[in-house]
């Protein structure tokens, strides 16, 4: 990567910020969504970057429940795009959101049986459906995930194919990021896909205050091409996202002060 857009964390790494997608940049996409694991140097990198840099987090679609499952628990953990988070090892729900836990206990049975098991992640707050498996099904699926919006009021979004439905509460990964980075300066984002754009809005935010923000896009053949065009810089695949890694941790550990 270039170095010159990473040289402001190895400045003052206590007031960094470090924030990255699960699915695409740390872990390799699976066709099962069940079985997307972080590479494996991922864990340790995070958490030599976690004690070094003023906040890091990872902030995704998945359930907390599911990123604590292969992510060391010194590391904050946003699930389902802000409606849960795990900070200091405690699990928080936003309360707004526990309202639709049953709505969405009948939606994912409603979709297992129209779609096939095979085919629904639950997520208990929210839905997805793919059709990676089952290309024909994405007209149908589509279809009835804007059917069922429209009748409950739930948020539908389009995502790596498949498609999502949230409650309709104002939180994303760009809510999630201005939170987190509030008193922030530098801020990485690392994303790979559509749910990410408002987290590169919210870096376009914190550069118009000043703030030396830098947005990078993962590569793959499923990347939007919007994502990339906003990008900073483009990493090829989570190889190259874990590179970049590496490099961040060997700037924050050279940095004046640092333990090493």
């Amino acid at each position: 990567m270039a170095g010159h857009l990473l040289a402001a964390f190895g400045w003052v790494p206590a007031r960094a910020g470090v924030f990255l997608d699960f699915d695409g940049v740390l872990a390799d996409i699976a066709v099962d969504p069940d079985a997307a694991v972080p590479r494996p140097g991922v864990p340790a990198l995070l958490e030599s970057l976690n004690e070094r840099v003023g906040r890091l987090a990872i902030v995704s679609g998945r359930p907390v429940e599911y990123l604590a499952r292969h992510l060391p628990e010194s590391i904050d953990l946003v699930g389902l795009y802000g409606l849960e988070w795990r900070h200091r090892g405690q699990h928080h729900t936003l309360h707004e959101a526990e309202e639709w836990r049953a709505t969405f206990r009948d939606l994912t049975e409603e979709a297992s049986v129209r779609f096939g098991s095979d085919t629904v992640e639950p997520k208990g707050l929210s839905l997805t459906v793919h059709y990676r498996r089952h290309r024909h099904l994405d007209e149908p699926m589509g279809a009835w995930v804007r059917e069922v919006a429209a009748a409950t009021g739930a948020h539908a979004r389009p995502a790596k194919q498949s498609y999502e439905l949230h409650p309709p509460i104002r939180r994303d990964k760009g809510t999630v990021v201005l939170d987190l980075a509030a008193d922030l300066d530098p801020v990485l984002y690392v994303g790979d896909d559509l749910g990410d754009l408002p987290a590169f809005d919210a870096l376009d935010e914190l550069a118009g205050r000043g703030v030396a923000a830098v947005r990078v896009a993962v590569a793959s053949s499923e990347a939007p091409p919007i994502l990339l065009s906003r990008a900073d810089h483009v990493a090829d695949g989570p190889a190259a996202a874990e590179e970049l890694l590496v490099e961040l941790v060997g700037l924050v550990a050279a940095a004046p002060g640092s333990s090493g």
